[in-house]
């Protein structure tokens, strides 16, 4: 049986940060993944200006395929108020960027490369047996390892293998239309955010083109999808606006359900556990892989933190739990509360929706605290 300090269930972006972290001399560290190959996903992901600062720190910022966001324009469907988040004003290049999955896992794997970390495709964890000493994995290519620590990063797959660890779930009864689509006017790096009573409608800037988000209960989105082309983008200009110009072309259409998961505890004897294996939230706001990124990064913090015969013992454990508990549960109420109370009149109606977006965009200082809400997480 082979042995590890560190064993990775899961390549995703989180745990390959986690990774390559975490590298150090003399420290053992595998990467356990369940698919045959890298995915190679076209989807697109929203990374934060720190997200950005974290995978340069790991070796792995895919720079020349990552688009900026300079600006995000708020508003609502139905009622006055808007907003406008400028990089500007934090004194920052950009407040986000867009990249491609496909993108991101190679830049990634490529660092796990560079770093002789090895990555275990086709290796489905079947078993795991903890001791106080030890995390004891079993996969079903018959390889087994142990390790001093075990991390799950794999979406939740193999949390059920834990004892004592249970999810609160809460289903949006929504469903997110997603595609790329082109408009008449250059997006000029800015993304849109629009609340509507049926839900957000967010535009993101990818290359020449705009990442679509569109929100809708699930009948309405299956309705969506079976739209021609023309019929589907006049829809989506009466429920838009005009605001980021007309829309030309819509290719890529796909729908997914939106719910909220989240883990009780985010630590168990010698395993944590990170990413949306923690927390997979609604993508308003694109909070939920910059959440899993810190946990990425406070986890590998905790492990240099310690001498390689501490690694995953219960006080290391206890520090990542305690350093990552105000972020995780702030990111998680911050999400839940724009998907549902924006989205919901009875909660917030939209005079009091307009009042908001009017109160920040009149006053520079709260401005630029959501805004470095929204970058940086609530880990200070």
């Amino acid at each position: 049986m082979a042995s590890l300090d560190v064993a990775v269930v899961g390549a995703g972006p989180v745990g390959a940060a986690v990774a390559a972290l975490s590298a150090a001399p003399g420290l053992r560290i595998g990467v356990f993944e369940a698919r045959s190959a890298p995915s190679g996903e076209s989807r697109i992901l929203a990374l934060s200006h720190a997200s950005r600062m974290l995978l340069e720190d790991a070796g792995a910022w895919p720079a020349s395929h990552a688009t900026p966001i300079a600006s995000i324009h708020i508003s609502q469907k139905g009622g006055p108020g808007r907003t406008l988040l400028e990089a500007s004003d934090q004194g920052l290049p950009a407040l986000g960027y867009t990249v491609s999955y496909a993108a991101l896992e190679e830049a990634l794997t490529r660092r796990l490369r560079d770093l002789a970390i090895e990555v275990r495709y086709a290796s489905l964890c079947e078993r795991i047996a903890l001791d106080p000493g030890k995390a004891a994995l079993r996969f079903a290519t018959g390889e087994e390892i142990d390790a001093r620590l075990l991390v799950l990063a794999d979406g939740g797959a193999n949390a059920g293998k834990i004892p004592g660890i249970a999810f609160h779930e809460k289903d949006y009864a929504q469903s997110a239309v997603i595609g790329s689509v082109r408009t008449d006017r250059a997006h000029g790096d800015r993304a849109y955010e629009r609340f509507t009573p049926q839900g957000p409608v967010a535009l993101l800037p990818v290359e020449d083109r705009y990442a679509l988000v569109f929100t809708a209960a699930p009948g309405e989105a299956k309705r969506l999808l079976a739209l021609d082309e023309r019929s589907f983008l006049e829809e989506l200009q009466s429920h838009f606006g005009d605001r980021a110009g007309r829309f030309t072309s819509i290719e890529g259409r796909a729908s997914f359900p939106l719910r909220l998961r989240a883990v009780n505890v985010p630590v168990a004897l010698r395993t944590a556990i990170v990413g949306n294996a923690a927390q997979a939230l609604h993508p308003i706001a694109g909070q939920g892989l910059n959440l899993g990124l810190r946990d990425a990064a406070a986890l590998a913090a905790a492990i240099a933190s310690v001498p390689a015969q501490d690694v995953g013992n219960a006080s290391m454990l206890e520090a990542y739990r305690r350093s990552r508990s105000r972020d995780a549960t702030r990111g998680i109420a911050f999400t839940d509360f724009l998907a549902s109370a924006f989205a919901d009149g009875r909660r917030v109606p939209t005079w009091g929706r307009g009042l908001a977006l009017t109160a920040l965009d009149l006053i520079p200082p709260a401005r630029r605290a959501l805004a470095a809400r929204m970058i940086h997480g609530a880990s200070d």
